[in-house]
């Protein structure tokens, strides 16, 4: 183990660099031209270190990779996952990449590149030192930010097909120090358009039907018994109306809804949609979709023991101790445990500020992370799965 944290160590200032070079690339979910950008760099990166590197085009997604290490050992794999996109749009960052106080900030720096090049530190380190007992499998998505509302059901099963039979999934979205996450929420969109009458709002205001008005009754309903332990309902987009002085013929919203068991899934659906298809004013009239979602991350037995094996390598190193915990949001783990395989997340670097632009990583968590997660992969046991 002192030889295989030794190499991190010595492979770091090469890695930070890597880091760098893929936050300096900006990839925007909707941006396949982005995204692909980031994939390149990251895939030339890990060929050149031995790796098989595998692309999975999508059609309205940027593409998908899986990068393989000990392809034909003999015990089951270890998966990896991770995402190559970020929620900013071009621009949203005026400086790609700052170092400040012993945090590095940019797009995307802690959700997910960073985790990116953890995964790729830990696997080479791995390498270098002579480890063949497991193949390790690292599954990179190239639209987790949108729940894979680009790729569709090919990039769920993607992730799913190569999770299949493994001993372990690892997720590498951002850590909580002294906390793995064995369970998450899932979730659906909606898209609702309300439809009403547009009318001048002082001469001809007994002929409008106001569209926003129906949709703030809508709202108010739907949103009305969310519980922060059970389901979240949540509208976080609102348009509708021309001008001040015209009733609004128009409106759209956007809901998004959380849930614990996917035996809620169908308890959202029956309240969302009960009140989408009722008129709290006549003459107005609703249409909606489902746009996308995540399945949740059940927390299963297996994923607890897995837990148990990463704080058992944790205290045992000297990285502390790792509880399991249950978070709200979302992610990629969802569709590993899905494939039967025992998985945790948050397994990442730590930062902090997420989705926003003052994201950051704590630079000295790189490796770090990149160690334990090395060390958990190591002395996986032979019989685990």
């Amino acid at each position: 183990m002192e030889a295989l944290f030794s190499c991190i160590e010595k492979n770091e200032k090469e890695y930070l660099e890597l880091l760098k070079a893929l936050v300096c690339i900006e990839s925007y979910t909707p941006d396949k031209q982005g995204v692909d950008a980031v994939g390149a760099c990251l895939r030339k990166f890990a060929e050149a270190r031995g790796f098989s590197v595998q692309i999975r085009p999508f059609e309205k997604a940027g593409d998908g990779m899986l990068i393989t290490m000990n392809a034909d050992a003999p015990l089951p794999p270890v998966v990896y996952t991770g995402h190559l996109d970020t929620v900013f749009p071009v621009g949203t960052f005026p400086t790609l990449w700052r170092e400040e106080d012993g945090k590095l900030f940019g797009p995307g720096v802690v959700d997910m590149k960073g985790g990116l090049v953890q995964g790729l530190l830990a696997m080479d380190a791995l390498q270098e030192t002579g480890w063949r007992e497991r193949p390790v499998k690292f599954i990179i998505i190239p639209d987790e930010e949108f729940s894979e509302s680009f790729s569709g059901e090919e990039g769920k099963d993607f992730i799913r097909d190569n999770a299949k039979g493994a001993a372990a999934a690892i997720t590498l979205e951002a850590n909580i120090p002294g906390k793995v996450t064995v369970g998450r929420k899932g979730s659906i969109r909606y898209k609702v358009s309300v439809h009403g009458r547009a009318a001048h709002a002082g001469s001809a205001y007994a002929d409008g039907i106001s569209a926003i008005k129906e949709a703030a009754h809508k709202i108010l309903d739907i949103e009305a018994p969310s519980d922060p332990a059970q389901i979240t309902y949540n509208c976080g987009v609102m348009q509708g109306g021309t001008s001040p002085n015209t009733v609004p013929g128009e409106a759209t919203f956007l809901l998004y809804n959380r849930y614990w068991k996917l035996a809620q899934r169908q308890e959202i659906r029956d309240h969302v949609e009960g009140i989408l298809k009722k008129s709290y004013i006549p003459g107005t009239k609703t249409d909606y979709e489902i746009t996308g979602g995540r399945l949740p991350m059940d927390a299963s037995e297996a994923n607890y023991r897995l837990a148990a094996h990463i704080d058992a390598v944790s205290r045992r190193y000297g990285f502390g101790a790792m509880e399991p915990v249950l978070r709200a949001s979302g992610s990629d783990a969802s569709y590993t445990a899905m494939a039967g395989a025992p998985s945790v997340c948050s397994m990442g670097p730590q930062g902090g500020r997420a989705h926003s632009p003052e994201e950051f990583l704590y630079a000295d968590s790189l490796v770090r992370q990149a160690k334990l997660l090395a060390a958990v992969t190591k002395e996986l046991p032979a019989d685990f799965g």
